[in-house]
């Protein structure tokens, strides 16, 4: 089983980022038996992800920090862990059980889960989503250090982002 972690915006989700989301899931429906989303919520781009990816067959394991906006479903293919963390620590959790992180956009969260999946060696795609997180590989490059402990690859497309993914689950 692979864990593939998903760093996604918390606000109202624009119609690109939706498109993004739909694509990401619709790709990822042939390993449904192979792997597992990680999720730190239930709102914004996650409900919308959580929500394609539970229609789709494919399980979701929710790290909720301490009071969440909103409650994920609790069915035959989500997990919930209520961890009573804050956001930061919730998110470290969730980064730490990935195999991989994606990016899928997003602001100050999703670039702290960005870092630290660097930090913790696990490799990073940044899907193109005219968010803040596309500003990581493009004026740093792949690598956040000089360390080089992971790499951090922008994807143009969703095709490519899905393609990084199976290259580095081996799946």
């Amino acid at each position: 089983m692979k864990y593939i972690g998903v760093a996604a915006y918390s606000g109202e989700p624009s119609q690109r980022l939706i498109r993004n989301a739909e694509c990401f899931v619709k790709g990822l429906e042939e390993l449904r038996d192979r792997i597992y989303l990680l999720l730190g919520g239930y709102w914004g781009l996650m409900k919308t992800i959580a929500d394609l990816a539970v229609e789709a067959g494919i399980r979701v394991i929710f790290t909720l920090p301490l009071n969440p906006p909103e409650e994920p479903p609790n069915n035959e293919y989500t997990v919930i862990i209520r961890s009573d963390l804050g956001y930061v620590s919730r998110s470290t959790l969730m980064v730490k059980s990935s195999d991989i992180l994606v990016a899928l956009g997003g602001g100050i969260g999703s670039i702290l889960e960005i870092a630290m999946a660097y930090d913790y060696g696990k490799p990073v795609i940044v899907l193109e989503s005219g968010m803040d997180t596309d500003r990581i590989p493009r004026r740093l490059g792949e690598y956040l250090d000089s360390r080089r402990k992971s790499r951090i690859m922008l994807a143009h497309t969703c095709s490519e982002a899905l393609e990084f993914i199976k290259e580095y689950l081996d799946l």
